[in-house]
């Protein structure tokens, strides 16, 4: 049995078109939406969508995308053998989900198809490494990330097939229910980098994590974060702090360069801060 879990916070709208467009896909037998303890009365909305295949329930507080979807994976852990995490802004054909699903075998951990734009062009990156210590100096500066790519698979890795990946975006996969860690999202991590940390556990529990390059969804990307952080100033420096909490949780670094890392994120900051003005402004 397939579910699915879908997060919403103070966006109905698109979670009511998402649940309109997979509740009569025969693949998933069971959805649950989590309404992130929305300050609108989304909740009262999505309970009318409720029947025995749909179910909605609201988390105490707005603890964050892995939080909410930590709510929705244990609904569901003991109730399904594999668990779609979608983000209600994402669009597919009922044909990838069961790729997605056939494409499991006792080594693999998730499995995700090709991101695409509205445009249907790639979304970048399409997968990346485990960040290193030293890709948190190069990523966090736009210049440096923008120079070096650092995590980025070469080009013509991701070219057709299936391929082993470290991480995936974390806008729609599937993921077994039976090496679910007792909670899979990171709760320090309030948005973004979620995916790192997910790529990282299954990576050091010699576990695959596959990408279907010839199966793909559209993400109408940020549609959801957009409406509750409407500035990319605001949204990169939640990613910066997201980041340096992968790091923290992740490794075991010495106080030092912990230090280190934590006086380069506030100095890198004016960098992103700068460059970001220049060009929303």
């Amino acid at each position: 049995m397939i579910g699915c879990v879908v997060l919403n916070y103070n966006d109905a709208k698109t979670t009511a078109v998402f649940l309109k467009e997979i509740q009569f896909m025969n693949s998933i037998d069971k959805i649950v939406v989590v309404d992130n303890c929305s300050t609108d009365n989304s909740y009262v909305q999505l309970k009318e969508f409720e029947n025995e295949k749909i179910h909605v329930v609201q988390s105490e507080k707005n603890g964050g995308y892995g939080y909410g979807n930590n709510i929705g994976i244990d609904y569901l852990k003991n109730l399904v053998d594999y668990i779609i995490i979608a983000n209600p802004d994402v669009v597919f054909e009922e044909s990838v989900v069961l790729k997605m699903k056939d494409a499991f075998d006792e080594n693999t951990a998730i499995v995700a198809p090709l991101t695409l734009q509205p445009d249907k062009k790639r979304q970048l990156p399409e997968a990346w490494k485990v960040p290193t210590v030293k890709d948190y100096f190069l990523f966090s500066s736009k210049i440096l990330n923008k120079k070096y790519r650092p995590m980025w698979y070469a080009k013509e890795y991701l070219q057709n097939g299936i391929v082993n990946v470290d991480c995936v975006q974390g806008s729609f996969f599937m993921i077994r229910t039976d090496i679910l860690p007792n909670k899979l999202y990171d709760e320090n991590i309030f948005l973004f980098f979620e995916e790192s940390c997910i790529g990282k556990y299954f990576k050091d529990k010699g576990m695959t994590t596959k990408l279907l390059i010839d199966e793909s969804y559209i993400h109408n990307h940020s549609v959801s974060i957009n409406k509750s952080f409407n500035s990319e100033v605001k949204k990169r420096k939640i990613t910066l702090d997201s980041f340096y909490a992968y790091y923290k949780d992740y490794y075991k670094l010495n106080p030092l360069l912990l230090w280190l890392m934590r006086v380069y994120k506030k100095l890198i900051y004016i960098e992103n801060y700068i460059i970001l003005k220049m060009l929303y402004n």
